[in-house]
């Protein structure tokens, strides 16, 4: 049976990768081959270790061992349940080519002396209005805190006057050999950490790591368009990288406040709209608020409440491709919570002439009132009928 990983390097499961690279690098200049000629149990225990920081160095590989064990990553003991892959595993690439890279039969590439080690990648949360959104932002700032190169010894991790030298142990290649049975494989090197080189005199101000830790100021522009959720990529804004490698990215994640009037289906835009019921009635323009400045919609004779109005190219702009998209109108019937002596009149007198009788001394003085709203011949027709 497999032992468990984290027992293997002899770490806590809540260790930080930084702790795994460290009981990693321990075991394996213990263990390594090279120190031990002819002893298998060292080389079984060094394989071992390796295997240990293949699946816990990688985030993804690590949370399905945490989640289901050795299963979770190829298998639960016996057999060959572990596999190298150098496209998924930071700083283990250069394990033997992964099985199947260059170094199998010992040949192949050798890492150049001082390689760089890229930074990470970092994101950030950024909460923005709903108009900072639809319109955009040119100049966003926000501070990140973020590793940065040290200035004083200029990110190469060396006391001043100092210069970083040549790994004794692999020469300067990053990489060391190990032979199992026919095979000769490439492994990391234990001491400089597959960089080639090592420091003998650190940084006092970084202690050797060639990066400090600072809080940087960012600026950078929001499209317009952008809805929640949505991934902003700055590339070259992320963490210094180590020994003059490249810098990480920063990724800027949009996290969109709701608005009290509009609500977003992608590019369309919805909205309630009251409408005096009198308007509805009897039709006429209405002055309508946009996103863009005023305009008018026209309400026909008779609409009905729930009707809804397109205003074309009144949305919110598309990040792809140009334009905007819509604007819905949903038409509510407006009723005023209070009315003053001279309406609530008319109102009382307009609900009689509807619900009484024609003939009654109501009916007919309101029919001058019903003519403006209905027509002139409103009389003629209730007659008729």
């Amino acid at each position: 049976m497999k032992r468990d990983y984290y027992e293997v390097l002899g770490i806590d499961r809540s260790a930080p990768l930084d702790e795994i690279k460290k009981a990693y690098r321990r075991l394996a200049m213990q263990h390594h081959p090279d120190q031990n000629p002819g002893d298998k149990a060292a080389e079984e225990k060094f394989k071992e270790a390796a295997e240990a920081y293949g699946v816990l160095s990688d985030a993804e590989k690590r949370k399905a061992y945490d989640q289901f064990g050795h299963a979770g990553v190829g298998g639960a003991g016996g057999g060959q349940s572990f596999q190298f892959d150098p496209g998924q595993f930071t700083d283990f690439e250069d394990i033997l080519g992964s099985f199947f890279g260059s170094g199998i039969f010992g040949g192949g590439q050798r890492r150049r002396s001082g390689r760089g080690e890229p930074g990470s990648d970092l994101q950030y949360t950024l909460r923005i209005s709903f108009r900072d959104a639809v319109f955009g932002l040119e100049n966003q700032q926000i501070e990140v805190p973020r590793l940065e190169g040290c200035d004083t010894c200029g990110g190469n991790g060396c006391a001043p006057g100092t210069s970083p030298q040549g790994c004794p142990q692999c020469r300067g290649t990053g990489q060391v050999a190990m032979r199992q049975g026919f095979f000769q494989m490439a492994m990391p090197c234990p001491r400089c950490e597959g960089r080639g080189n090592i420091i003998p005199s650190p940084c006092t101000t970084c202690r050797g790591q060639g990066r400090v830790q600072r809080r940087s100021t960012v600026t950078f522009r929001i499209p317009p368009g952008v809805d929640r959720g949505m991934r902003l990529r700055l590339v070259g804004q992320g963490e210094a990288g180590v020994g003059g490698g490249s810098r990480g990215d920063l990724y800027i994640i949009c996290d969109v406040q709701e608005d009290p009037r509009y609500q977003r289906d992608g590019q369309d835009l919805h909205a309630k709209q009251e409408v005096p019921w009198p308007l509805l009635a009897l039709g006429g323009r209405l002055k309508v608020e946009t996103l863009y400045g005023d305009d008018h919609i026209k309400i026909e004779p008779g609409t009905p409440s729930d009707t809804v109005v397109k205003r074309p190219n009144a949305g919110v702009p598309r990040t792809r491709g140009g334009g905007r998209g819509d604007l819905y109108l949903h038409l509510r019937a407006a009723v005023p919570k209070t009315l003053s002596p001279e309406q609530e009149s008319l109102a009382r007198q307009m609900l009689d002439a509807l619900q009484g009788d024609e003939d009654s001394p109501a009916a007919e003085a309101e029919e001058g009132l019903l003519a403006k709203v209905f027509g002139s011949n409103s009389k003629k027709k209730k007659k008729k009928n």
